[in-house]
């Protein structure tokens, strides 16, 4: 089976060339004591927490749930703590930007960086894994005594945001084989290899990733789970806490949004609708009470949707789709003031789909970045001059 079972001191030493190279180590957690927190910029939806002793004063760690989690920092220093309170996913460490680094299922854990070399130094932390039902840690980084903590990097003067479902998280993307375990999918996904973060990192731009796979915006696949749909989980810091989402500094120009899970599998006797017309009302319901929630949020923020050809599927849903649904939208966003909506229609490009349970491949989220950096840069006037 498929495993991340390699020895980080020789893989940090590589990625990280320097003239002595750096090495990586656990060490006791009052080691931190002794250190300074380290000021980080975060990309993504965190709950911070105050850490308790032998963490320093001042220190906070970063709860986390949604995928494509990321924090920056920068010290003066030779070397670096990182801690962890993270049984389950897998996170990815670059300093300087010097090739990344796998951290796989790290643990309750301070990891020890040294031998970077005398100066100023660069970190990211990327989360790697989805971790849709759990809730995990990471617990910041530390500069020891005798280094210099600098200011956090200044946010990106591009932000943009992604809503939708395991197309956005990287779903099983380095897996060889369609047929994965639920345990497999979770340590074979790759948010960092999915088309949202490629599409921003081409837009040297900060994002935010809002998704979750199966979900669907009043229906999950397959009818599972039904309490916790994106209309529900949207609004929350955690999809597992009721706490919610409050960030001011949040204020993407553009938000992108892609929910049809709902529709990919039949209803099912029992459900809360008696037909497809049902679920479609309910659906652009909910779809009017999201853009209106975006533009409260976010009220400088353009919408964009890329949108299945629904006219090539002549069935009642389809044509409720193509007409009444993406009318209805359009004239939610209109209502609430949203300054600009546009349905781009999906490009029918030819699909690997050769990760887990038939998901995109590597090539196929390139494909889909490609298409959608380019539909973005050629409209400079959604980033309002930035």
């Amino acid at each position: 089976m498929w495993r991340l079972m390699i020895c980080i001191s020789s893989l940090l030493a590589t990625a990280l060339a320097a003239s002595e190279p750096p090495t990586i180590a656990s060490v006791d957690p009052a080691v931190a004591a002794q250190s300074i927190p380290l000021a980080v910029h975060v990309g993504g939806r965190v709950a911070v927490v105050p850490l308790p002793p032998p963490a320093p004063r001042g220190a906070h760690g970063y709860r986390h749930q949604w995928p494509a989690i990321y924090w920056e920092g920068e010290f003066v220093g030779d070397q670096l703590l990182l801690g962890f309170d993270d049984d389950k996913n897998e996170y990815r460490l670059s300093v300087d930007g010097g090739v990344p680094v796998a951290l796989p299922q790290p643990g309750r854990t301070m990891l020890e960086i040294t031998g970077l070399g005398p100066g100023k130094h660069s970190v990211r932390l990327d989360k790697v894994t989805e971790s849709a039902t759990l809730v995990r840690s990471f617990d910041g980084f530390f500069v020891p005594r005798g280094g210099k903590v600098l200011p956090a990097p200044p946010p990106r003067a591009r932000q943009i945001e992604f809503i939708g479902d395991s197309g956005m998280t990287g779903y099983g993307i380095r897996s060889a084989t369609r047929t994965c375990s639920a345990e497999e999918v979770r340590l074979r996904t790759d948010s960092g290899a999915a088309w949202p973060v490629l599409v921003a990192h081409a837009l040297d731009a900060d994002y935010e990733v809002d998704a979750m796979s199966g979900r669907g915006l009043v229906r999950n696949y397959d009818g599972v789970e039904p309490e916790r749909t994106m209309a529900v989980l949207y609004e929350r810091t955690l999809p597992d806490e009721k706490s919610l989402w409050q960030d001011p500094a949040w204020q993407p120009q553009v938000v992108v949004v892609m929910l049809f899970a709902d529709f990919l599998i039949d209803l099912k006797p029992g459900e809360a609708w008696p037909d497809q017309a049902a679920l479609v009302t309910a659906y652009t319901g909910a779809y009017r009470e999201l853009v209106a929630s975006l533009h409260e949020r976010a009220p400088e923020a353009a919408l964009v949707l890329p949108w299945i050809d629904f006219d090539k599927y002549p069935d009642e849903t389809a044509r409720l789709f193509s007409t009444d649904v993406k009318t209805a939208i359009r004239d939610a966003a209109a209502g609430a003031g949203v300054r600009r909506v546009d349905f781009p229609v999906l490009p029918d490009f030819p699909a690997e789909n050769s990760a887990c349970d038939y998901h995109w491949s590597h090539a196929d989220h390139r494909q889909m970045a490609n298409w959608m950096t380019e539909w973005l840069l050629a409209r400079p006037e959604l980033w309002r001059g930035r």
